[in-house]
């Protein structure tokens, strides 16, 4: 039973993965099963299987005689954790970044007020930390990886678990910026001074300094969404 469902997790996934992708866009819908069966090595059962975690998940709709048919990214299950790792592996579009962007102009500010009032000790030095190896960061991995500890330990520190679930939701729209942004170094500078802000105002138990360092630091963000959509204009 362990194997099977070894092989079936697997087989979720790099259908998953290869969905985000793109890689059936074109023709709309999986190949046969037949097909699927030959391409992945596995048996119908998996195959079955598979396909029934992917229409639970959003990505596919299968009738029975049309197949499974591959829906629109509107459909999938944007917040569950899985479904933003593929996508956030895969090409990330700038209406999908805006449209997470909104999400967190929505959560983050709130979330980051919350810190102010509520961060013990150690929950700050761990916002800090982050910011540290931000502007310590030699590379763009690095910096991206210290971001993302950055945003999630505010959130930690919010103490409010609804907060906590939006975490995949927050990855995807990081490493989606990334992709679009991470290649300015100024830009980066200019981003780390902002972070700070957000910092300091936690530290110093101010909520609405907070808040609205917090929509600075978004607002950066969409800057830079902004001019990468007019340069590839």
């Amino acid at each position: 039973m362990q194997e099977f469902d070894n092989v079936h997790s697997r087989l979720v996934e790099k259908l998953g993965r290869l969905i985000a992708k793109g890689k059936w866009a074109t023709q709309g819908h999986l190949p046969r099963e037949d097909d699927l069966v030959i391409e992945f090595a596995v048996s119908r059962t998996i195959v079955r299987e598979a396909t029934k975690t992917l229409q639970a998940l959003g990505l596919v709709i299968t009738r029975p005689r049309s197949g499974s048919r591959i829906q629109p990214i509107s459909n999938w299950r944007l917040l569950d954790a899985q479904v933003m790792a593929w996508i956030a592996t895969g090409k990330i579009s700038p209406k999908m970044v805006k449209d997470l962007l909104d999400l967190r102009a929505m959560i983050e500010p709130t979330a980051a007020a919350y810190a102010a009032e509520r961060a013990n000790d150690a929950q700050c030095a761990d916002i800090a930390l982050a910011l540290r190896d931000m502007a310590k960061a030699k590379t763009f991995a690095d910096h991206k990886h210290a971001d993302f500890r950055f945003h999630e330990a505010i959130i930690v520190a919010s103490d409010n678990m609804f907060f906590m679930q939006l975490k995949p939701a927050l990855h995807a729209v990081l490493e989606g910026s990334f992709k679009i942004s991470m290649h300015d170094p100024q830009r980066l500078k200019a981003s780390v001074r902002v972070h700070e802000k957000v910092y300091q105002a936690i530290l110093n138990h101010e909520p609405e300094a907070a808040r609205l360092s917090m929509l600075e630091l978004l607002g950066v963000a969409r800057a830079d969404i902004e001019h990468f959509d007019r340069q590839s204009s």
